[in-house]
């Protein structure tokens, strides 16, 4: 055996390594050791519902690796990370703080919840965001028609239709978006005209011999007593006229 290539290492003659070593080394081998036990204790993958604050998978720890294209492992951005938060918050562990999962803020099941179509002049209505996600901001607008909004952002909005209709020009289109994605919109009428006269027949379903049975109703949407028969099977038949229009008869039912 030849010494001069198998021999004792000069580094064996270093003072140990190991322990809690000297003073100003225990914070740095603390957080070290609590940034392994931290590690290990991530899930693989990050949960469906992101709570607040969000959680560190490895999976995210991963994605951001790639993101920022660095060379490194991502066991060793994710210490980097732990070690540098521990020193700045007095050995203190990240919650959240170290490549967080992301929320996904998409329009995927997005709708708008409401409650009528068809408003009356200077009626209030509550519409909703189904299908949110925390953390996502999401946006409303009135993109046609008129009315007002209680808010542009939110989970929820108060809808104030307007004060009037002519030609049904107030009619209002509501859009719903995040992240400058537009998810869902909402169409409004709003009616003004007068109650005395029949706007539209709706028709029941009920045939005999070829007619189908309708029934009628007002401008406001209430249904007038009776009924009558028609030789087609549309499903809505608008009979309101030029001047009933003008005078702002914009059921919900005709939009």
């Amino acid at each position: 055996m030849s010494w001069g290539i198998l021999r004792r290492s000069n580094r064996g003659e270093r003072p140990t390594q190991q322990g809690d070593g000297s003073e100003k080394q225990i914070p740095y081998r603390e957080a070290f050791q609590n940034c392994v036990l931290l590690w290990n204790s991530l899930p693989a993958e990050c949960p469906e519902v992101i709570p607040d604050p969000p959680p560190t998978s490895k999976a995210s720890v991963w994605e951001a690796k790639l993101e920022h294209g660095v060379v490194c492992s991502y066991y060793d951005l994710f210490m980097r990370c732990c070690m540098g938060y521990a020193q700045a918050h007095g050995g203190a562990m990240p919650d959240g703080d170290c490549f967080p999962c992301e929320v996904v803020c998409d329009c995927e099941d997005i709708l708008i919840g409401y409650t009528t179509q068809g408003m009356q002049v200077d009626e209030e209505q509550t519409l909703t965001v189904e299908g949110g996600v925390d953390g996502c901001v999401y946006s409303w607008a009135i993109i046609s028609g008129g009315g007002e909004l209680s808010a542009g952002t939110g989970t929820s909005v108060i809808y104030t239709a307007s004060a009037s209709n002519p030609d049904c020009d107030e009619n209002a289109t509501i859009s719903l978006s995040v992240e400058e994605n537009t998810c869902d919109t909402l169409e409004i009428a709003i009616n003004a005209g007068p109650s005395g006269d029949i706007a539209y027949w709706v028709n029941t379903g009920a045939i005999y011999q070829g007619w189908y049975f309708f029934q009628p109703y007002y401008c406001s949407g209430s249904r007038y007593g009776g009924g009558g028969w028609w030789p087609d099977q549309s499903a809505i038949r608008d009979v309101r006229t030029p001047q009933m229009i003008a005078d702002g008869c914009c059921p919900g039912a005709v939009l």
